[in-house]
């Protein structure tokens, strides 16, 4: 990374003083503010801010796009700067140029023409992310334990409950335990995914290592039956909550033995409860 800022800042000037010359492209609308109508200086001025905004995003993306060549592992970028720069250019070379025909096509392909000449001279953002093999390995063992780790969690919780000897908020609780695994053994292969639906998996192992033990607490006492029901409510509407924003995430999935599992814990539930 240090050859890399090094780069960046080095390059910095003569990226911006080369950008810079485009600004003499403005001066013909300078002109409009001494000479031309009210409405006219109003879109020279917008179109100077537009003109200048344009070229700050190609120039970020200028160097933004340097970086990530220079780097091994880089992700994209979120907002890809000189596609809207060149977009921009296009919008403002439109809008001239609406001023001077009277017909909309030709306008219109000045514009589409001042922006693809803008793609073809600075380029495209970087669409995709690049990662070197190494590193993709690395994650995947990253993810991999930060996974268990979390399962380990639940488990520890699973624990927590195995001496009330009560199977219903046992079993709903190892079934919140299976749909997390689930979710998060589909989440591999996009990093950004992952890590939201470790984040929401991670809030509710933390709710569950907090009710668990107020369950345990009230074990054998006259509030059990109500911290019973409590526990249950909170641990359904977690399921329900978490499959519903996993599913936002990640997309549908396949039925697996995750799936499988976890229905015939919840499908035995109502039969044990009555017995």
């Amino acid at each position: 990374m240090e050859g890399v800022d090094t780069f960046q800042f080095a390059d910095l000037r003569p990226l911006d003083s080369g950008l810079s010359i485009l600004f003499l492209a403005t001066l013909p609308m300078l002109l409009w503010v001494f000479t031309g109508s009210f409405a006219g200086i109003a879109t020279s001025l917008a179109m100077l801010w537009f003109l200048s905004l344009a070229l700050r995003l190609i120039a970020a993306g200028q160097r933004i796009h340097r970086d990530y060549d220079l780097a091994s592992d880089a992700r994209r970028p979120r907002l890809p700067r000189k596609i809207l720069g060149s977009a921009l250019l296009g919008l403002v070379v439109l809008v001239l140029a609406g001023h001077r025909f009277d017909a909309l096509l030709l306008p219109l392909a000045c514009g589409a023409l001042a922006t693809a000449l803008s793609l073809i001279a600075f380029g495209t953002d970087p669409l995709t992310d690049k990662v070197s093999p190494g590193a993709e390995l690395s994650r995947d063992d990253t993810e991999a334990r930060q996974a268990q780790a979390l399962d380990d969690r639940l488990l520890a919780v699973s624990d927590l409950l195995d001496p009330l000897n009560d199977a219903d908020p046992l079993r709903r609780a190892e079934a919140l335990r299976l749909s997390v695994a689930r979710q998060l053994a589909a989440a591999p292969g996009d990093e950004r995914r992952f890590d939201r639906v470790l984040a929401l998996s991670e809030r509710i192992a933390a709710l569950l290592e907090t009710e668990a033990p107020r369950l345990l607490a009230a074990q054998g006492g006259p509030g059990y039956s109500f911290a019973r029901r409590r526990f249950v409510a909170k641990v359904e509407t977690l399921s329900e909550t978490f499959d519903s924003r996993a599913l936002k995430l990640t997309g549908p999935s396949r039925t697996d033995a995750f799936d499988e599992e976890a229905r015939r814990l919840l499908d035995r539930m109502p039969r044990e409860s009555a017995a």
